[in-house]
């Protein structure tokens, strides 16, 4: 257990000290992740800040969670990251026909359509359902914009299957949000 992950499990235990370190540590790391999640979804009324904060509050009620790493409490807080933007999205377009696009980084030129939220969120509901390691991945990537060495060392791969699975697993969402 990392030193950031002792802090995580004592602060989930009421010590308020140690959540204040916890959050001073990884405050950098949790704005980016809002950053990138903002800046790919956009149409939101959020800003970076309201996103982790509201990340933050979500952290706070968590009561048996057992944080193992710095890349655990990552790979969480872009999970939290993304439900918040996804129930976002849902209030505001409630009674609504219409839905926030995201754009899917595939690096290929050109070819970057824009993608619904909501559409988004049940085919990872889809591939989570078949192959949920493949969503976690993808959930870290794409929504925590977590790096492959990070994400291999959350999920106990190596970095090459990581590679490999978020390739094949990124072309199978393209194809399934495309041509539904």
């Amino acid at each position: 257990m990392t030193e950031l992950a002792r802090f995580a499990n004592l602060w989930r235990d009421g010590d308020r000290l140690a959540g204040e370190r916890l959050f001073r540590e990884i405050e950098t790391s949790l704005h980016r992740i809002a950053e990138q999640r903002l800046a790919r979804e956009g149409h939101h009324s959020l800003c970076a800040g309201d996103l982790v904060n509201e990340a933050v509050v979500r952290f706070a009620r968590l009561e048996r969670v057992e944080w193992e790493s710095r890349q655990h409490i990552l790979a969480f807080a872009s999970t939290m990251m993304r439900q918040i933007l996804l129930d976002h999205a849902r209030r505001k377009n409630s009674g609504k026909r219409q839905h926030d696009a995201v754009t899917l980084c595939t690096n290929i030129p050109g070819t970057e359509p824009e993608i619904e939220l909501i559409a988004l969120n049940q085919a990872m509901q889809d591939l989570a359902a078949f192959d949920p390691e493949r969503a976690r991945i993808v959930e870290m990537r794409y929504f925590g914009g977590m790096s492959l060495p990070d994400i291999a060392t959350v999920l106990g791969l190596s970095e090459t299957t990581v590679k490999r699975r978020w390739a094949s697993t990124r072309a199978w969402l393209l194809d399934r949000l495309v041509d539904p």
